[in-house]
């Protein structure tokens, strides 16, 4: 049986929590039963695998302690938001989420485990969302990170080339 958990938290959040939510085709309930569950699973890591043999879920101490940024779950929304961003450069979100997602944008330049020169490409994306985020308001609003041939344009195929190389 589901328990039920009632909190109250800050009208803004709220809003931010429902942008997140809408962002990722879900419900509020769903987008925060989905967000606990995992924040309670990850730190909870080996609870979930006693049943399993240990050489499936130990680790060297290391690879355990430190787990690298494009591992997360931020690095994963930011890569989603990135191939949309391909796909679709108009934005829709509101200022929130796209501070939220330069924050995330800083992070992988900051703490990932990228060559240099992919976290050189990050910097044209941290560079476009202040240029968004300082220009004035449009319709059809848009990045040029994700328009390809532009001399602004993030190295898609670098990133999945690194991506791809990093996998264990």
């Amino acid at each position: 049986m589901d328990a039920k958990i009632n909190l109250r938290i800050d009208e803004a959040v709220k809003h931010q929590l429902e942008e997140l939510a809408t962002l990722n085709d879900m419900s509020l309930s769903v987008y925060l039963r989905d967000l606990l569950t995992n924040h309670v699973s990850e730190d909870s890591y080996e609870d979930d695998c006693l049943d399993l043999p240990e050489s499936i879920y130990l680790r060297p101490i290391e690879e355990t302690s430190q787990k690298r940024y494009e591992e997360s779950f931020d690095f994963t929304y930011l890569l989603t938001w990135l191939f949309c961003k391909y796909m679709q450069p108009v934005e829709i979100n509101s200022h929130n989420v796209i501070n939220n997602l330069k924050n995330k944008v800083e992070l992988v330049i900051l703490e990932s485990s990228f060559s240099r020169e992919l976290k050189l490409e990050f910097v044209k994306v941290l560079s476009d969302i202040n240029r968004f985020l300082v220009e004035s308001s449009y319709e059809n609003k848009h990045f040029v990170f994700s328009i390809p041939n532009n001399h602004l344009s993030f190295n898609y195929n670098m990133l999945m080339n690194e991506v791809w190389s990093h996998k264990s």
